[in-house]
């Protein structure tokens, strides 16, 4: 009898969770996309992507979602496989590494600068969940600097959310993914038409 007393409480006790707890241990990560940003006229570049900056909160890997205004929660069993910013940074290199007017990408390269940096910070990123199920935020501020004279060629900043199904890590990831896509295409819209602005105009005949 006392035995399944017990049962019974730990069955009415995994009831009583919060509807935002994961049901497993889980770890997501961030990637590129494969997307291809057309740049003519413009000579392949060397770009080097500098460390992402975290708003704060963002420097771990918890995933972190928003009960109420101003208030921040992690998610108990789930979280980023790195901290989102590292993310966001690989995820940068790689979709600009597949660019044709992308001669090489650099990260961390203590020899002579690249003539093109782009520094970008990661502003939010958060499950708001009031109410259930809630939405994805993501903010992305850029700057590109570069030719002439290390001067800012261009800023932008990108403000998303997506609504979410289901309130839950696995649903929450994959809104972050789908909103730091139209983030990187962004990205690459805004490098390419700063590189096109800068590019040498055509000689006359």
């Amino acid at each position: 009898m006392r035995r399944a007393v017990f049962v019974l409480g730990l069955l009415l006790a995994g009831c009583a969770q919060p509807q935002l707890r994961a049901v497993a241990e889980h770890s997501y990560r961030l990637h590129g996309i494969e997307s291809q940003q057309p740049a003519p006229g413009v000579a392949p570049v060397v770009l080097s992507v500098l460390p992402v900056d975290a708003a704060p909160g963002l420097d771990g890997a918890a995933m972190l979602y928003s009960p109420a205004p101003g208030q921040l929660l992690p998610y108990r069993d789930s979280g980023w496989l790195a901290p989102p910013p590292a993310l966001v940074r690989a995820a940068l290199a790689q979709t600009l590494a597949r660019q044709p007017w992308v001669a090489a990408v650099e990260q961390d390269v203590a020899l002579a600068p690249a003539p093109w940096l782009l520094h970008c910070e990661l502003t939010r990123l958060e499950h708001d969940a009031a109410p259930l199920p809630g939405s994805v935020r993501l903010g992305l501020r850029c700057e590109l600097v570069g030719e002439p004279e290390g001067r800012i060629a261009a800023h932008w900043r990108s403000d998303l959310s997506r609504p979410l199904q289901v309130g839950d890590a696995a649903h929450y990831a994959a809104a972050a993914q789908q909103l730091l896509d139209d983030a990187l295409r962004d990205v690459l819209r805004q490098v390419a038409a700063a590189l096109q602005a800068r590019a040498p105009a055509p000689k006359a005949s």
